[in-house]
């Protein structure tokens, strides 16, 4: 793959200019996660742009980039999510004057309307969750780790990348119970997040097994198909795999890490849980932030057109 620069220089795909670029970007960002959604836009957006006769990044090839996007049936969340990490990129293309001003001014003016409307958000009922535990009730080993990971997401409400980072010197007593300790979130924030008994239980049965063949310090490491244990800690993308597949299998619908976050964060509040120390679990810096996981903004239960005393 090429790049024509404004200055007709040709840059390779495997030179060290271009990887610098693209790390660059990427490494601007915060958490693992979303380091790995900016490398998989940058890398889908060079495969493109090296397979069609492109000469020089400009307005009408991204604009043209967006359109094959849309052709090839992709959501309209993950087209503007393609047009956030591309900004990023034109702005370190502009800093190392392969692209001008006037080009990266263009750039910025494309637009890509997002879906109009609120987007329906999932949580699971208690009774859900329940019987998602119940279910994965198998001595196998990587059964009994994906029932404490699960159990977890439900019970602490942690991010992927979180759990997939999470190391056994995390879980500490705090207040007399077990808590994970120095939790890195968004924003280099950091806190304390109480372990419930029901997840402490999942937790120490895996633990009981997990500490005699485990060859990573995380408290969750992969496990291959054939059951040998792998090399490495457990991926935020595994951990999404694993939580789809099981609430397919059990629950006969796909469920998502962050369904599971927003479904602590529902169960608790509903619970009596106080909002604010909803908040600090979540790690959310604004209280507005956990109102929006409640769905506070819109009572599908109490709707507004049930007040009207109308009869048919």
């Amino acid at each position: 793959m090429y790049i024509i620069t404004s200055k007709m220089d040709i840059i390779a795909e495997n030179s060290p200019d271009l990887q610098k670029m693209v790390m660059s970007v990427v490494n601007q960002r915060q958490n693992q996660n979303s380091r790995q959604t900016y490398y998989t836009a940058l890398t889908q957006f060079f495969n493109w742009y090296s397979a069609g006769d492109n000469q020089g990044i400009t307005a009408e090839i991204i604009r043209e980039y967006l359109l094959y996007l849309e052709n090839r049936g992709k959501s309209k969340s993950t087209i503007s999510t393609s047009l956030s990490v591309l900004r990023q990129l034109f702005k370190d293309l502009r800093r190392l004057e392969v692209i001008d001003e006037k080009i990266y001014n263009d750039l910025l003016e494309i637009k890509f309307k997002r879906q109009i409307g609120q987007r329906h958000k999932t949580w699971l009922e208690q009774e859900e969750v329940q019987k998602l535990l119940n279910n994965l009730n198998s001595k196998k080993m990587s059964i009994l780790r994906d029932r404490a990971l699960i159990a977890i997401m439900t019970g602490c409400g942690l991010r992927r990348f979180e759990i997939s980072d999470l190391k056994i010197t995390q879980m500490k007593e705090v207040q007399g119970r077990w808590a994970f300790a120095d939790i890195k979130g968004k924003g280099e924030r950091y806190r304390t997040v109480a372990i419930p008994e029901y997840a402490m239980k999942c937790l120490e049965e895996w633990l009981d097994i997990s500490k005699t063949v485990g060859k990573t310090d995380r408290i969750f490491f992969s496990i291959r198909k054939n059951g040998e244990i792998g090399n490495t800690m457990i991926t935020p993308q595994g951990i999404r795999d694993i939580v789809a597949k099981h609430s397919q299998n059990i629950l006969d619908k796909q469920i998502l890490p962050h369904d599971l976050r927003r479904t602590y964060a529902q169960l608790s509040y509903k619970a009596g849980a106080p909002l604010r120390q909803v908040q600090l679990s979540l790690g959310h810096s604004s209280i507005r932030t956990t109102e929006i996981y409640l769905g506070l903004d819109q009572d599908l239960t109490n709707a507004p057109g049930d007040y009207l005393d109308i009869a048919v």
